[in-house]
């Protein structure tokens, strides 16, 4: 039951498990409030205004949550301290704007007040849904994928020659990187950018010359300037351009070239 119970959390979207958190959330908040009423405040409890207050100071960040995923999963930026900073500047910023007007509007208190008494909370819950986000992607998916390739390897016996490669390395420069730790490389100019888990190895070499040491079974170059390692590759999500990136298991994604999309496809689903 356990597992099954886990299985069916893991196929749950970013944005499901975040919807389901902000419910549980308002439900506390209500109770909080009607605990307020009957304990504290000796009044009538009033349920509907528990829950227009919940949603008043909160329901804000349960209309962005979907956009707020969505921004996660696919905003491109060089590191992911830049991504969470710059999409958390407009989401406070646009949580503080509606509760403001909410706050003048219902409240009849000042924008200043406003402002002071609410701007913590907002940020609380931008790290929360940060966390949570981080979470699932980190150790949640990481285990569903080492569970699924356990799977495959028992099962499907032509898996073998990829996992041999699982202790090989790659060797450049008398720099030594474990495959199974690279999750993409990127062309530079001369260079190449050799990204792990860890860290981004900038060695000396060509895409060419590069194409001749990696296994073809395990890293497939997906693009020009990119070689991705299918081990880490969790799907492929299709561009209006025709273009597509194929998202990691990291939450990190590379981009694929028109011609090479439909191989993609095939390699990653398969």
């Amino acid at each position: 039951m356990d597992t099954l119970l886990k299985n069916q959390f893991y196929k749950l979207k970013d944005y499901q498990i975040m919807l389901i958190g902000w419910a549980l959330i308002l439900t506390v908040v209500c109770l909080n409030c009607t605990v307020h009423s009957l304990l504290i405040a000796k009044e009538r409890v009033d349920i509907a205004s528990s829950i227009v207050w919940s949603l008043q100071k909160f329901g804000v960040w349960l209309v962005m949550t979907p956009a707020l995923c969505n921004a996660f999963n696919n905003a491109r930026f060089t590191s992911q301290f830049n991504k969470y900073s710059v999409v958390g500047l407009y989401a406070i910023g646009f949580a503080l704007a509606v509760n403001t007007v909410l706050d003048i509007t219902l409240e009849k208190i000042s924008w200043q007040e406003s402002l002071f008494y609410q701007w913590h909370h907002h940020v609380i819950a931008y790290i929360t849904i940060i966390l949570v986000w981080q979470l699932k992607h980190t150790i949640f998916e990481r285990n569903t994928e080492q569970h699924s390739e356990l799977e495959n390897t028992t099962a499907q016996p032509e898996n073998e020659q990829l996992i041999e490669h699982e202790h090989d390395t790659l060797t450049i420069d008398d720099k030594h990187i474990t495959l199974m730790d690279i999750l993409f490389v990127k062309a530079a100019g001369n260079y190449i950018e050799v990204v792990t888990h860890s860290k981004t190895h900038l060695l000396r070499s060509t895409m060419k010359e590069l194409e001749t040491l990696l296994p073809t079974e395990q890293f497939f170059r997906c693009h020009r300037s990119y070689f991705v390692n299918l081990i880490h590759a969790k799907t492929v999500i299709n561009e209006r351009s025709g273009h597509g990136q194929i998202q990691l298991t990291t939450a990190q994604q590379v981009p694929v070239s028109k011609g090479k999309r439909k191989h993609a496809h095939a390699l990653v689903s398969h």
